[in-house]
């Protein structure tokens, strides 16, 4: 074989490593399992949220009842990266922040047959959106967007608000950034206030909450799409 060809074998090899390890080390399994159905059982939601997808009324009523009560769980502290972030070990913990609650929240709304998508707010290192996917000490904050018979409605984790215009439209974190204004609840919270980029599907930098704890960004391909569209 020659030097060329030896080259060639050795560029596929390392591409193909790459392509493994990003495709399974790293990304994030969303299926719901029997402890995440364990889970969402005991937010006692059923009630509210049983057969309403297409009725819209019904649907805000829902989503603002999981929110409710996924926010109601425990002391709001965060994990730590040796944690796993899912609905069952974060009531085990009975402690959780933002990720925690999204993770809990999309999964509440799937479970009941909303479409979701995992919101990453994050504040680019040096104001560079390359730094977006590495671990700099950026302010960040996940969030979730579901899918209403009206279209996207951004749903937020810590803070008592869903993202609903005056007339009672639902409206995307992105679109909320740009027109604060329009979004009283989310003026206070200073984080709203700097240069902010919406990733979807990103759900950690580091690969340790989701995943099989190897490192590098967890993500779901699916969602990541989205960014593009």
């Amino acid at each position: 074989m020659g030097k060329a060809s030896k080259i060639i074998v050795l560029c596929i090899i390392t591409f193909s490593a790459f392509a493994l390890y990003f495709l399974y080390a790293l990304s994030v399994d969303n299926s719901i399992t029997n402890e995440d159905e364990q889970a969402i059982r005991s937010l006692d939601v059923e009630t509210v949220c049983g057969n309403i997808i297409g009725i819209y009324d019904k649907e805000i009523e829902c989503l603002a009842a999981i929110q409710s009560a996924v926010q109601s769980i425990g002391a709001k502290r965060c994990a730590t990266a040796i944690d796993v972030i899912e609905p069952s070990e974060f009531l085990q913990r009975n402690f959780g922040c933002c990720f925690d609650r999204a993770r809990f929240i999309e999964k509440a709304s799937r479970y009941f047959g909303f479409d979701t998508r995992h919101v990453y707010l994050i504040q680019p290192y040096k104001g560079l959106s390359v730094t977006n996917f590495l671990s700099l000490g950026q302010g960040s904050h996940a969030a979730s967007e579901v899918y209403t018979s009206k279209g996207w409605l951004g749903v937020d984790s810590n803070e008592p608000f869903i993202l609903l215009s005056e007339s009672g439209s639902p409206t995307t974190y992105r679109n909320a950034i740009n027109n604060l204004e329009d979004f009283p609840l989310m003026v206070p919270l200073n984080f709203y206030s700097e240069n902010l980029n919406v990733i979807y599907g990103l759900y950690s930098r580091h690969g340790n909450f989701h995943g099989r704890n190897f490192p590098g960004p967890e993500y779901v391909f699916s969602e990541l799409l989205l960014n593009w569209e």
